[in-house]
């Protein structure tokens, strides 16, 4: 997938806006879509982005926020079957490449796994995930919550990758960047420069966001 330029926000609440903040530095155009008068009104005074104030699982309203255009959707507001709905709508009648929902409901989300939501985050599970990191890993900081340039993701290999067989030393990976790990069919796998990437490998990539990004071009190719 192509770099984001575009992104729709459904919810202007302390998810949403502190979504569309971060996002601001790094150039994307940004609209939030949110119910309340209010709440658009104080976005409005407070960021950037363009803000719409509607139901974001009504097509007038996305259609209004352009969304034909939409690299990516993010239902975040604080009701999980809204987020569901609106998700489905951008997906399926809109054809949005990458579609993110907030589904606070654990057993929910698990169910959802799957569907045409290309990615659903709890953000009780997420905060569960960073206190228990914490604990166990007396010490360290996750970088979830770092405020350093770093960062870490998972990069999924496609079964269609030029990469596949080849080894990690001959993918030319920029310098501000390591491959730090790769989950293989259930199995950790500590990364050389002999090792060789194989299809469905989850590959964890640690270092700048520009050259992550140059890592997920050159593994999912």
């Amino acid at each position: 997938m192509k770099r984001a330029n575009y992104v729709i926000i459904a919810g202007g609440g302390e998810i949403g806006s502190t979504l569309a903040k971060l996002l601001e530095p790094s150039g994307i155009d940004v609209v939030i879509i949110d119910k309340d008068p209010q709440v658009c009104e104080k976005l409005s005074s407070e960021l950037k982005a363009l803000i719409i104030c509607g139901d974001a699982s009504d097509k007038k309203t996305l259609e209004e926020a352009k969304i034909k255009f939409a690299d990516v959707f993010v239902a975040a507001t604080g009701n999980d079957s809204e987020n569901i709905v609106a998700c489905e709508l951008a997906k399926r009648a809109y054809k949005v490449p990458l579609v993110l929902a907030r589904v606070d409901d654990v057993e929910r989300a698990e169910m959802l796994s799957g569907a045409s939501i290309d990615l659903i985050v709890s953000s009780v599970q997420v905060a569960a995930m960073v206190f228990v990191n914490v604990i166990t890993l007396p010490g360290t900081t996750p970088t979830l919550i770092s405020e350093t340039m770093m960062k870490a993701v998972e990069i999924r290999v496609p079964e269609d990758s030029r990469a596949i067989g080849r080894k990690i030393r001959d993918l030319l990976l920029p310098l501000d960047c390591v491959i730090a790990a790769i989950l293989r069919v259930g199995k950790l796998v500590i990364p050389r420069g002999d090792t060789m990437i194989r299809s469905g490998d989850i590959v964890a990539v640690i270092g700048k966001e520009e050259a992550i990004r140059k890592v997920a071009e050159i593994l999912r190719k």
